[in-house]
């Protein structure tokens, strides 16, 4: 079996999501290949692709193989020996980098699928899509991620996960406007499920909101691991929640999302039909630097909900 490598070192769990459907479609194209993934710790890569197909290994590269070392030059030599003898034949680097292609070539990897060696400005996603389909030779790709998971989704189920967490804080919606959110559609015996990181302020998020709905309908996910979380949202008819990774991975998962954009670009939501973006009233568009999160009302998001409950 042939041996070819992918890089996508984009650390965030929606990175990951996102770049997913490219994996697959690369190995899709070669079918004669077994394909090891490069990427960031962060993004629960094992966990979140334990029953994908298209790859074979996963290497976190902090932990695997750069170890706590911090000099460029170390990390160099210390790569050039894992490709090297890993025997790799292709390579795909799925972003712009010197640094990565001067690692192929001196590997001498045979074929080597980059960006460029110069970074540029342009929507990260929209290239992703546009660069597979010059290196497949391919114009019929698609952007839809689809997360492979053994057990069928129940949407019957009466459950709503509400995505507290984000990469920042000027990416969340108010904690008051979910408390008011939860209340305003609690009458209709929902389980609320609330998904954020296992750090203290999404935790104290979380709490607020448990104690000021003071039912047993809202339950905190926090403390529990992506591979945990994954059964929950999968038996889910619905998130709502911040442009976060567990909006991504919901999509993913075929779960409606709903998400909140109020200081992230639209295209987070584009490339996948299960986002449902929703940004603030009297704005066109939104991206970096917006910070409109708390412009995004009560009654849009609950007039949104509705159509999926």
């Amino acid at each position: 079996m042939n041996k070819g490598l992918i890089v996508q070192t984009r650390p965030g769990i929606g990175d990951l999501c996102m770049f997913l459907p490219y994996m697959q479609q690369i190995k899709e194209h070669n079918k004669d290949f077994e394909f090891t993934l490069i990427t960031k710790k962060r993004t629960a890569a094992k966990q979140i692709l334990k029953y994908e197909q298209s790859i074979k290994h996963i290497v976190f590269l902090e932990d695997e193989i750069l170890g706590i070392t911090k000099s460029k030059i170390n990390n160099f030599f210390k790569l050039l020996s894992f490709i090297k003898k890993n025997n790799f034949s292709k390579i795909y680097i799925m972003h712009f980098s010197l640094f990565w292609f001067l690692l192929a070539k001196i590997s001498r990897i045979k074929n080597i699928y980059k960006y460029g060696i110069i970074k540029k400005n342009v929507d990260i996603y929209l290239n992703a899509l546009e660069q597979n389909k010059r290196w497949l030779n391919n114009n019929n790709l698609s952007s839809q991620t689809k997360i492979a998971y053994p057990h069928n989704n129940n949407k019957n189920n009466n459950q709503i996960i509400i995505g507290i967490g984000s990469s920042g804080p000027t990416k969340k919606w108010p904690t008051e406007n979910y408390i008011e959110l939860i209340k305003r559609i609690n009458n209709k015996n929902i389980k609320f499920f609330l998904a954020g990181g296992n750090n203290e302020i999404e935790n104290q998020i979380a709490n607020k909101i448990i104690y000021e709905i003071k039912e047993n309908s809202v339950v905190s996910l926090c403390s529990l691991t992506i591979e945990d979380i994954i059964p929950v949202i999968n038996s889910s008819k619905l998130y709502v929640g911040n442009d976060t990774g567990f909006m991504h991975l919901s999509a993913g998962l075929d779960i409606p999302a709903i998400g909140l954009f109020g200081d992230t670009p639209l295209s987070y939501a584009n490339y996948n039909k299960n986002i449902f973006p929703i940004i603030p009233k009297n704005f066109k568009t939104v991206g970096h630097n917006s910070f409109a999160m708390n412009q995004i009302t009560v009654d849009q998001v609950l007039k949104e909900v509705k159509k999926f409950i």
